[in-house]
């Protein structure tokens, strides 16, 4: 008799260990809903939207020679462009070597969801946050980002971890971060030309809105005016 009660007991405690192991194991393959609805099959409409970011973005960087530049970005662009291209770049050669791949956006009004897929195979889960992000008053060129939420699946996690390794990658790209808490929340304080402290080339504004991203910027004058000549006496 006492055998059978083990052995009913055994059973039962295995059906709840089982049963907790099948819930989290839901829980960590879960994929949020906006990075389902932000996948984007292959077509030409995404390669139009991918060479429309490149197109855009690149006008930036040549706008810079002027005293005043902008780029407003969607995230249809910028996904399309994640699909597209990011991956057979070296940045994102570098990100799968961390087992980070098919990184996705969704911008939103004052703040953005990003997330991607870790790991390989049946080991892999969807990584996502909820982040604030601005520019540091009176620090040329610094942004911070504020984790509000951070979820492996749909299970909350501990967002330390992924931060420091996305801090090493930032600092390899010559970009300085500074890791700390504000409040109960991380925040990564990035420095965008930590080795040109007078850089020439200033961010404004950057604003998150709903399916948009606007980066604006000046170049400082003196940066314009060509070089002085040494005369001869």
């Amino acid at each position: 008799m006492q055998k059978r009660k083990l052995s009913w007991l055994c059973g039962v405690t295995m059906l709840i260990v089982g049963g907790g192991l099948t819930a989290l194991g839901v829980l960590v393959k879960h994929e949020p809903s906006f990075y389902l609805a932000k996948e984007l099959p292959p077509s030409d409409e995404r390669k139009a939207a991918s060479n429309a970011f490149l197109r855009d973005f690149g006008q930036m960087i040549l706008s810079m020679q002027q005293q005043a530049w902008h780029c407003d970005i969607t995230e249809t662009q910028l996904n399309s462009f994640f699909e597209e291209k990011f991956m057979e770049w070296g940045e994102g050669e570098s990100l799968r070597k961390m087992g980070i791949t098919s990184p996705r956006v969704c911008f939103e009004q004052d703040s953005m969801r990003f997330a991607f897929r870790y790991g390989r195979g049946w080991f892999s889960s969807v990584i996502s946050y909820e982040l604030k992000i601005w520019l540091v008053p009176k620090e040329p060129n610094v942004i911070a980002v504020e984790v509000m939420r951070a979820r492996a699946g749909g299970l909350p996690i501990s967002s330390r971890a992924i931060l420091q390794q996305l801090s090493d990658y930032a600092q390899n790209q010559n970009f300085k971060v500074t890791l700390y808490r504000n409040e109960s929340n991380p925040v990564a304080v990035i420095e965008l030309q930590q080795y040109q402290p007078q850089s020439s080339k200033v961010l404004t504004s950057l604003q998150v809105q709903s399916e948009k991203l606007t980066i604006q910027g000046k170049t400082l004058e003196h940066a314009l005016a060509p070089p002085l000549l040494n005369k001869a006496p």
